[in-house]
């Protein structure tokens, strides 16, 4: 598996979520008339902003979807058209990040859990220093950062994806 791309190991995972959902389709409807008829309510809103639009190799995604008061952000990339070093690339990201938080209603301070992902970890150092500057000193987020072989578009060097609370 060493071997094994983010994108194929999302295939994998993705197929094998599609095998053990479509056989427990039933009684995951089941439990949800049950849950719902107990408490009353469909409390199931869920917010999505900034889709992609419908264009042939670009996925359907929304950037941002809130369910109740967590809020989760698709994966950051820099803008193509304006790829710099990594340190460049972050900070990018970090006010995208910023944007799209306040779009739902939320803060960096309130970010939960975050995973970054470069294409060099020898860009470790230097992605660090442009996240500790940005970072909630006070609200650090529980934080992972892998080594990803390439990511959607040559040229970038890092992706950072975050779930915070509303």
């Amino acid at each position: 598996m060493a071997d094994t791309t983010r994108r194929e190991a999302l295939a994998i995972c993705s197929s094998a979520v599609i095998a053990a959902g479509a056989a427990s389709v039933g009684l995951a409807r089941a439990a949800g008339v049950a849950a719902a008829e107990h408490e009353g309510t469909h409390d199931m809103d869920i917010q999505r902003f900034e889709p992609t639009p419908a264009l042939p190799g670009i996925p359907l995604i929304s950037y941002g979807v809130v369910h109740r008061d967590i809020v989760h952000l698709a994966g950051i990339t820099a803008n193509p058209g304006k790829l710099g070093d990594v340190k460049e690339q972050t900070t990018q990201i970090l006010a995208r990040i910023d944007g799209l938080l306040a779009t739902a209603g939320s803060h960096k301070s309130k970010i939960l859990s975050a995973q970054v992902w470069l294409t060099d970890m020898s860009n470790f150092a230097a992605h660090n220093d442009a996240w500790n500057t940005w970072v909630d000193p006070q609200n650090p987020p529980a934080r992972a950062c892998l080594l990803s072989p390439q990511l959607w578009r040559p040229g970038m060097l890092v992706e950072i994806m975050v779930t915070a609370a509303r």
